[in-house]
């Protein structure tokens, strides 16, 4: 059974993960607890370690706060993760096996459902799994792990894409040509497709940054 501290960690950082706690947004620690059940110590021992995460930003005698990346962190990480997985796509053409292209071809499947029934949530649910199947396929576990440590802080922002009109149905093509290369092998077309997704979405944050506020 969890312990109250790592109930209120684990709820808090799935609301800040999924957007319903946006950044800069003011955490009150009398109406956590009184959300979650559990005492303000416990928050207190949460946010202390979300702060750890760089998921939370804590000032003296002002509280706490959902932390906030600039637009220029934003986009530096997008640049980091374009390099990092263009290398995964790179091993995963070469590596890919037949049992992990029906998988992802079985989610690419799922994603267009969920995109035509507009259920973004799950839709981007099913993204993170599409994109961790092609992570096992490359066989690069460190470079898999330096790619989640920034996915986390950029969580937050990547979901709320899905709100732009047309956004939702491009990153359903996107992911169809991230497919395409895979099963073709082709490692140019694998590594251009990740390198023209991962741009749109930064395009995307850069020109809509206010809705993430």
């Amino acid at each position: 059974m969890l312990k109250a501290s790592e109930k209120a960690y684990d709820y808090i950082r799935e609301k800040i993960l999924n957007g319903s706690l946006h950044p800069a947004q003011r955490l009150i620690e009398t109406q956590l607890a009184a959300e979650i059940g559990v005492s303000r110590n416990s928050i207190r021992k949460a946010l202390q370690q979300l702060e750890k995460d760089r998921l939370v930003a804590i000032e003296s005698n002002k509280g706490a706060k959902v932390h906030s990346l600039d637009l220029n962190h934003i986009l530096q990480y997008y640049e980091i993760r374009i390099a990092l997985e263009s290398i995964i796509m790179r091993a995963a053409a070469e590596n890919i096996t037949q049992e992990e292209l029906a998988e992802l071809e079985a989610t690419y499947r799922t994603m267009k459902d969920l995109c035509e029934k507009q259920d973004y949530v799950n839709y981007s649910k099913n993204n993170i799994a599409f994109h961790n199947i092609i992570y096992k396929a490359s066989h690069k576990p460190v470079i898999a792990s330096m790619i989640s440590e920034i996915k986390i802080q950029l969580s937050r922002y990547q979901i709320k894409t899905m709100l732009v009109p047309g956004r939702a149905e491009e990153s359903l093509r996107e992911h169809k040509a991230l497919l395409e290369s895979l099963r073709e092998k082709d490692i140019k077309k694998a590594v251009e497709t990740i390198t023209v997704h991962l741009s749109n979405v930064s395009s995307t944050i850069s020109k809509y940054i206010k809705i993430f506020y």
